[in-house]
């Protein structure tokens, strides 16, 4: 596992609903809604009246009734997509894509030609806003997983640096939804029980989750309320 926080994960904010605002002036500071049967995304606008994506549609509409509801526009969010990644691939060689709108960036050995990693992510960030026009949050740290809570942290529009020498300071204070693998039906297990934090979850031996989640969740959770993750980029 790495010794320095040199993970990134790059993640846009709200990818529909910001390539809709981008697009049309008329829609910027306004509640957006993509989608109209079911929300395939958000602006964080309409986010903050309790609208998600994969909501029902109707749902989003009672929660936010002043929303503005545009269809989708595929080729216009895959012409994005391709241009923000072309960034990514020009920051590093080891580009790890999880989906149109987000990737981990692994920056380890840059620094001679490119600089710290927290320099490399805020020259990632200007390029995105001034070439493509939309905003990008960055998580750094030392492991993937820490990296994309660094990144959920830090929305919107952020940039947030995990210390190597405070990862669990860090990480420990937050919600227990926070571990990736943590939906719904695992938190209210886990809200049943009194636990609501990371470091509640870190407090529990492995059997105790084990039997409390199963093999696989209880292992997996067990390790990550501990911060290990041994996976590459």
């Amino acid at each position: 596992m790495a010794t320095a926080a040199t993970i990134l994960h790059a993640d846009l904010d709200s990818f529909y609903a910001s390539v809709e605002q981008r697009d049309d002036p008329r829609l910027r500071g306004r509640p957006v809604i993509v989608g109209g049967g079911v929300v395939l995304a958000a602006s964080y606008e309409a986010k903050a009246f309790g609208v998600q994506g994969a909501m029902n549609g109707a749902q989003a509409r009672r929660l936010c009734p002043h929303a503005i509801v545009v269809p989708p526009r595929m080729s216009a969010y895959t012409e994005a997509s391709r241009a923000v990644f072309r960034i990514f691939d020009d920051t590093s060689p080891c580009v790890e894509g999880l989906s149109v709108d987000e990737a981990f960036i692994d920056v380890s050995g840059l620094r001679r030609v490119s600089g710290e990693p927290v320099d490399i992510a805020k020259r990632l960030r200007a390029r995105v806003a001034d070439e493509v026009g939309l905003p990008i949050t960055v998580g750094i740290a030392r492991t993937k997983f820490l990296a994309k809570v660094a990144s959920q942290v830090a929305k919107p529009d952020g940039l947030l640096v995990v210390p190597p020498d405070d990862e669990l300071g860090f990480l420990h204070p937050l919600p227990v939804e926070r571990l990736w693998g943590v939906g719904p039906v695992t938190a209210r297990a886990l809200h049943e029980r009194g636990i609501a934090t990371v470091a509640e979850v870190a407090a529990l031996d492995e059997g105790a989750l084990v039997a409390m989640l199963g093999p696989a969740s209880g292992r997996h959770l067990h390790a990550l309320a501990h911060n290990r993750d041994p996976r590459p980029v």
